[in-house]
Parts: C-alpha cells; sequence; structure tokens
C-alpha cells in the first residue's frame, strides 16, 4: 500500500467526531513542535517518519475529540530557521501564531496551509517604501507544495522548477482578488525545497484588520492572480475554488480571531493603498541616466528593435484578453540577486486602433537607476489569428 494510501485510511479513521477548541489544538501542536526541536538537539531525528509510525507516536486524546500530528512538514517555525529569520522563527513559536496543517489536492498537486503570524518587528528582514519609511507591520504566511503522487519536487536551481510556477497570496473577502493581492499590497515570497517539498513564506502588509469581514490563502497555477481558477461573487464579496479549472487552485480560510478587527484602521489603509496607485507623483528634474533612457527609447520603432534590443523568451505569453477588452500578461525574472515579478495590461483596441497584425507602436518601459542596464520595454504583438503575444525585451549588452 502506498504511503498516500495509509495517510488517508488514517485520517479517515482518526477524524474526530467532535473536535477541541482551535485554541487548545494550536497550544498542543506549538508545545510538540517545541519538543520535537529539543529532542533533535539531543537524539538528531529525522523530521520524516513513516505513517506507521506517525499513528503511534502522534496521537492525543483530548476530552472527545482526537487530535492528528502529523510529522510530514517542517513546521512554520522550522521554514522560519531555514530561511535565516530569527525574529520570525520566535513568533511563530508565541501565542499569537495560527497553526493550521491543512491540505488539499488540485491540478496534480497537494498544497498545505501550515500556519501564518503577524504583527509588528517580527521579522528579521523589514524594507523601507518609497517615503524611506520601514514596513514593519505584516503578515508571514508558510504554505507547502507537492506533487500529489509523491514525486520531488524540483530543487529552486532546477531547469525543471521554471516550468510550473505558483502563485500564492492572502486574499480579503469583499475585495476583488484581481485587484488585492500580494503584488499590489506590500508582497513578496522566499520560497526553497527541502525533502522533495516546496515551502513558500509570504510576505504582505498585515490584513489582520480585516478579519470580521474573512482572510483567504490561495495557491494557484501561474505568476499572477489567475482569475479562471477562481470564482468571486460581487455581491457577497466570497471567493470559492473554480471545481472545473484545471490546474492548482487550492483556497483556504485562515482563522484569524475576529476581535484583531479595526475597521477604522482598515478603511484607511485602502484609502492609502488606492492613493498610491492614482499619485502619478510630481514631476521631478531628469538626470543623466533619465536622458539616457529617453534617448534610447526615442529612436525604438518595430522595424529595429531587433537591432538594438533583444527579447527575454522566458516572458514571451499568449495573452488572456479579460472581460474589459484588456490583454493580461504575467511574468517572473530570475537572476543571482533574487527574483522579479510584474504583471499588467492594455486595452486591445488602444494597442491595435486599426486591427493589423503586428507589433504594436507603444512601447512602455520600466528601469531604476541603473538606467539602460535593467530597462525593460513591453511589445505587444497581434498575430495572424487574432491572439496576441507579450514579450519583454531589454538593450542588447
Amino acid at each position: 500500500m502506498m504511503r498516500k494510501d495509509i495517510d488517508e485510511l488514517l485520517q479517515t479513521a482518526l477524524t474526530p467526531m467532535d473536535e477541541p477548541d482551535g485554541k487548545l489544538n494550536n497550544r498542543i501542536l506549538r508545545i510538540v513542535k517545541e519538543r520535537e526541536k529539543m529532542t533533535e538537539k539531543t537524539k538528531n531525528y529525522r523530521r520524516r517518519i513513516p505513517a506507521a509510525a506517525v499513528a503511534a507516536a502522534c496521537i492525543l486524546v483530548l476530552c472527545s475529540g482526537t487530535v492528528l500530528a502529523v510529522y510530514k512538514y517542517l513546521s512554520p517555525t522550522e521554514v522560519a530557521s531555514e530561511v535565516e529569520n530569527d525574529a520570525l522563527h520566535k513568533a511563530f513559536l508565541s501565542e499569537d501564531a495560527i497553526l493550521v496543517n491543512e491540505s488539499q489536492e488540485s491540478g496534480g498537486y497537494r498544497v498545505t496551509l501550515l500556519g501564518s503570524v503577524a504583527g509588528r518587528n517580527i521579522s528579521d528582514f523589514m524594507v523601507q517604501n518609497d517615503r524611506g519609511e520601514v514596513e514593519d507591520n505584516k503578515i508571514y504566511t508558510v504554505v507547502a507544495i507537492e506533487h500529489a503522487d509523491g514525486t520531488p519536487m524540483p530543487d529552486t536551481s532546477s531547469d525543471e522548477y521554471e516550468k510550473q510556477p505558483f502563485y500564492a497570496s492572502h486574499y480579503v473577502r469583499g475585495l476583488d482578488p484581481r485587484q488585492y493581492s500580494l503584488m499590489s499590497m506590500g508582497g513578496g515570497y522566499t520560497e526553497f525545497v527541502k525533502d522533495g517539498i516546496q515551502y513558500r513564506l509570504l510576505e504582505m502588509d498585515n490584513i489582520e484588520m480585516f478579519a470580521d469581514k474573512g482572510i483567504y490563502v490561495g495557491v494557484s497555477s501561474g505568476t499572477f492572480y489567475e482569475a479562471d481558477a477562481y470564482k468571486y461573487d460581487e455581491n457577497t464579496g466570497e471567493m470559492s475554488r473554480n471545481v472545473s479549472y484545471a490546474g492548482v487552485n487550492a483556497l483556504f480560510t485562515l482563522p484569524v480571531d475576529a476581535e484583531k478587527a479595526d475597521p477604522e484602521a482598515a478603511e484607511a489603509y485602502l484609502k492609502e493603498l488606492e492613493d498610491s496607485w492614482n499619485d502619478s507623483g510630481e514631476a521631478v528634474e531628469k538626470d543623466v541616466t533619465d536622458l539616457a533612457v529617453d534617448e534610447f527609447m526615442e529612436m525604438l520603432t518595430p522595424e529595429n528593435i531587433d537591432e538594438y534590443a533583444e527579447p527575454i523568451e522566458s516572458t514571451r505569453q499568449t495573452c488572456t484578453v479579460d472581460e474589459y477588452g484588456n490583454a493580461m500578461y504575467s511574468y517572473e525574472l530570475k537572476d543571482d540577486e533574487g527574483t522579479a515579478a510584474g504583471s499588467g495590461g492594455a486595452s486591445v483596441e488602444s494597442l491595435f486602433p486599426d486591427g493589423k497584425a503586428g507589433m504594436c507602436h507603444k512601447f512602455d518601459y520600466s528601469y531604476s537607476e541603473l538606467g539602460l542596464a535593467d530597462l525593460l520595454i513591453d511589445v505587444y504583438i497581434l498575430n495572424e489569428d487574432g491572439t496576441i503575444t507579450f514579450v519583454l525585451y531589454r538593450p542588447k549588452q
């Protein structure tokens, strides 16, 4: 019998009819994990143990219910240690941490929500925003992703790793997930593969202020929010999985204490966030770097772009046209410095007003203080069959 079958039988046989209080469960799981860490220091136990041993060693009987603690994954504290984040390690051991250990399968993968914690100054790695302010109030959540058949996940250094990207994010009930997710709400992530399981540590603005509305954690195929993976009810604000979706579309409800809600803070946060989206910024004097980029972009045309710039083939994709007629794209770029992600879209009518096949004459672009060294150029191409291709270009070195 395969390990998966044993796990499923154990889960069915040991599922309680009456469950103990959730806070009590979290407290027990946290204590057990702390004891496991102490034991490892002296006996060097492996983190993985057979399912049969789990049944014998990890069943805790509480009142009329039963808790089955399966030591299949790293705990959130261990994940924090793996990424050398001592402050977050301590936060996951605190009473504020939420331990979940809930799994869902879709698209040939098993996704497990392991736990979450939020608060101020609970990470060793905090960044500054555009105003120079330290973003110290964040929510951190750990998910594990694996092949449902037990095949090891490819290591992050493997060529196979990029072939199946995932987009993991928190979502808020009542906020359109197409607009409000990890990428738009101060988010990022760290990930690694250990013992064939991919662990992703999500970081995002602390949204516990929305606890009275409800908070989701979703993991789906792709590099940005995939509207086809979920259903969003604009009337109720509810999100749900699209059962007909062929890819990964796990969706969990994060059991955040509703008492942590702060409607006034939530309203102020949304206003500040939306103002930042609409703020075009004050005009600034252009320096030598800006002028060099301007000069380069002014000379580019669809006819000569391949002479001065080259496509980044990993970003080439067929756009999805949404219900509003926008050609949407998303991408990830990986290098020695880390991962950069982007997404966006543009009206098909504005890109190709005459409806003729070929490359769009309008080039949007972005760059940092490095100027031409990291200039990225958005290129749209209308194909003969009516589909639209998006690809990033960069200047030839």
